[in-house]
């Protein structure tokens, strides 16, 4: 019985965690260039337990939430007529550093503005941070020159669901992950963004699931707890 409380229990912790994660998505579904999120769920340790007739039985202690798997299908594109607004087409991120130039994230956002300093301006996220071009410097220029796609620098990585979500809307490379290379053609829509690949509908759907999910584990724990009162007062 003490068994069935703890996969109740982890069921209970995990489905709060799923819709922690459907509100997440939700909050981000006019974000530009975010992907949605969703929960991976992982079984616990096994155990085997004699059945009838010397039989071994395999009873489990309940799931959790191992990871959220980004789904990175393309977003629609947004028409807005903007020159530093970037969309790409297909797989890639761009990539943007922070002043010092050791931080390098990625990221799908293309909402691009100018920093101007002197006769130079350069090209920077909403937060400030520098985009980097395809070799990994500031794309830089001169006061009077016009942007173009081909400026920018777009990057693939040898497993992109490695990537790690820093909040922001930015990735961060890892070990898993491999490291960043340039693509040497992409494919980049000047004077679009990429909308949102939130589904309201699909996370309504989810949210639906995870809530009938978390009110039956709720039920159940609260059943075994009864159970468990009335054998004490048998004993």
């Amino acid at each position: 019985m003490i068994r069935g409380f703890y996969a109740s229990r982890s069921g209970v912790i995990g489905q709060q965690q799923n819709m922690d994660i459907i509100a997440n998505n939700f909050a981000n579904i006019n974000t530009t260039g975010y992907k949605a999120q969703q929960a991976a769920f992982s079984t616990l340790m096994y155990a085997k337990i004699q059945g009838g007739a010397g039989v071994a039985v395999s009873t489990g202690h309940g799931a959790k939430v191992q990871d959220s798997a980004v789904d990175y299908s393309q977003g629609g594109l947004k028409e807005t007529g903007v020159p530093t607004d970037m969309a790409i087409l297909g797989e890639g991120f761009f990539a943007v550093s922070s002043g010092d130039g050791e931080d390098i994230y990625y990221t799908r956002n293309g909402e691009f503005r100018y920093s101007v300093d002197g006769d130079s301006k350069f090209l920077v996220d909403t937060a400030g941070a520098y985009v980097l071009d395809p070799d990994g410097s500031p794309v830089e220029l001169g006061a009077d020159e016009e942007l173009s796609p081909g400026r920018l620098g777009v990057y693939l990585f040898p497993n992109r669901h490695g990537l790690e979500l820093l909040g922001y809307n930015r990735l961060g490379a890892t070990e898993v992950s491999g490291e960043a290379e340039a693509v040497e053609t992409p494919t980049v829509r000047q004077g679009c963004l990429e909308r949102s690949g939130v589904s309201a509908s699909e996370e309504i759907v989810r949210m639906i699931e995870a809530s009938k999910a978390f009110s039956f584990n709720s039920r159940m724990l609260q059943t075994i707890d009864e159970m468990e009162g009335v054998s004490n007062q048998l004993r």
